[in-house]
């Protein structure tokens, strides 16, 4: 028997793209899930259309914030009461493609030595038109140590919410990326190349309205507080973890992190981007025999 997906819908005024969002799970080819709607104290339609989709499927179900917890404290409150034995979130505004829920809960069964699994999205504008990718390797989660590989579309066991906890109220606006770390210090991550996912920029975003200072100087608190949880380095993992660092200083007075980044740069493309230049090439020579 499949097992249940819980999905938590945090939202704040969102009646811009609410229908859409919910359309997206209602359209899923995996069919066990359920759907929590945890509403910010919205002052829009939000409530109305949300009860509407309640009132409708009952594998939906809304709850109303006495007061704004913002987006940490709402997931955190979304997850306390989701039931699934896999769980993922998703936000008012993006919307799932229809194999998403199968295919992520699929790679999960397929890899028990896996708690967490993440696919590549596309990236949209307000009107659904397509701007860019955000594109998933197998090798993507060695990276998560200094650049936030996971994207929007991720899934989760409940193993994994009940030995990471809850996402960080104090690191608002990187709370994903701090959860993505502490994930995957521990647990074995697997990316899924295929695009699963509509990730959805527009001028109400949270990533498009977020202040660059608040912003880099919880980036940089968080990488520095995860960075023990993943032990010895390799030299690219090292790159990523500096340049995530220096790039958080990148308009400050002073940045104690630019040099160790130069030797990093310099150090990675000698023993990582290097030899991989020479075997595409070698690759290349011998295709042509």
């Amino acid at each position: 028997m499949s097992k249940l997906v819980s999905i938590v819908l945090p939202v704040y005024n969102g009646e811009r793209f609410l229908r859409e969002s919910i359309e997206s799970v209602l359209s899923q080819t995996y069919s066990n899930w359920e759907l929590l709607i945890l509403d910010d104290c919205s002052g829009d339609s939000t409530p109305e259309i949300a009860k509407a989709y309640a009132e409708k499927d009952s594998r939906i179900r809304y709850y109303r914030n006495e007061k704004n917890l913002q987006l940490p404290g709402n997931l955190n409150r979304g997850f306390s009461l989701a039931r699934g034995e896999y769980l993922t979130w998703t936000s008012d505004d993006n919307r799932f493609r229809p194999e998403a829920l199968e295919r992520m809960a699929e790679t999960l069964d397929h890899h028990p030595d896996a708690g967490f699994v993440f696919a590549s999205c596309r990236i949209i504008n307000a009107e659904g038109e397509e701007i860019e990718y955000i594109m998933v390797s197998q090798d993507s989660p060695k990276w998560i140590v200094g650049i936030n590989t996971v994207g929007a579309c991720f899934m989760y066991t409940r193993q994994v919410y009940e030995q990471i906890g809850d996402y960080d109220a104090e690191l608002k606006l990187v709370e994903d990326f701090d959860y993505w770390q502490r994930i995957c210090a521990v647990f074995r991550a697997v990316g899924i190349e295929d695009i699963l996912y509509d990730y959805r920029w527009h001028d109400g975003a949270l990533t498009s309205t977020m202040k660059k200072e608040v912003f880099r100087g919880n980036m940089e608190k968080m990488l520095r507080k995860n960075r023990p949880a993943f032990g010895r380095l390799s030299v690219h993992q090292y790159y990523c973890y500096i340049r995530g660092l220096d790039q958080c200083r990148q308009d400050a007075e002073s940045n104690p992190y630019h040099l160790r980044y130069e030797a990093a740069r310099l150090m990675n493309f000698l023993l990582y981007r290097v030899p991989g230049k020479v075997r595409r090439s070698l690759k290349k020579i011998r295709k042509g025999r």
